[in-house]
């Protein structure tokens, strides 16, 4: 499982990490299989806590989350996206309010002690509301490298991302350059 992006600090990264969990390189497969997959992954994007308290009833609950913030990444219709998002921060509790972090004083969204699942869902769903209402659904993509299936945010000024990772841009690009040889 490779984390992409800060997602201790950022929303719209923990959403991509989230919706990465389910891998696609060098097969599909599921990457949340056992609780101790979500214990791992909740360790690696910061929510060290979150791991040691996980059960059964979080993994499905984060499955489920994991489906429904794909519709995002993958859709084309902004009302379907603000649909989806909506609910996921009405049914997580976002509700913004102030915490002291280890360098002052940050906006939270969630439930202070609600369930794993609301708390991800929150940071997510805010995080990517932000993201449509600035720049609608431009900004989301899957990658464009055959036959990864990975989401991102672009945040290239001329919003000229295809690809999730560096592995997949070279991928790809070898694979173009093999053609282009092959061809000649």
């Amino acid at each position: 499982m490779v984390i992409t992006g800060n997602p201790e600090e950022s929303g719209a990264d923990l959403a991509v990490n989230i919706v990465n969990t389910w891998e696609s390189l060098p097969s599909p497969h599921e990457g949340l299989e056992e609780v101790e997959d979500l214990r791992i992954f909740l360790r690696a994007v910061g929510r060290s806590e979150a791991a040691a308290a996980v059960t059964d009833r979080d993994m499905a609950e984060v499955k489920n989350l994991r489906g429904r913030l794909r519709r995002v990444f993958e859709t084309d219709d902004v009302a379907e996206a603000a649909s989806v998002l909506n609910a996921v921060a009405t049914e997580s509790g976002a509700v913004p309010r102030l915490a002291r972090g280890s360098d002052g004083w940050k906006l939270e969204f969630g439930p202070e002690d609600g369930s794993i699942t609301n708390r991800l869902g929150a940071a997510a769903a805010v995080a990517l509301i932000e993201i449509v209402r600035a720049h609608g659904l431009t900004r989301f993509g899957t990658c464009s490298a055959d036959p990864c299936m990975c989401a991102y945010v672009d945040r290239t000024k001329n919003r000229s991302k295809r690809y999730c990772c560096e592995l997949c841009a070279d991928r790809a690009a070898q694979r173009d350059y093999r053609a282009r040889r092959r061809d000649s």
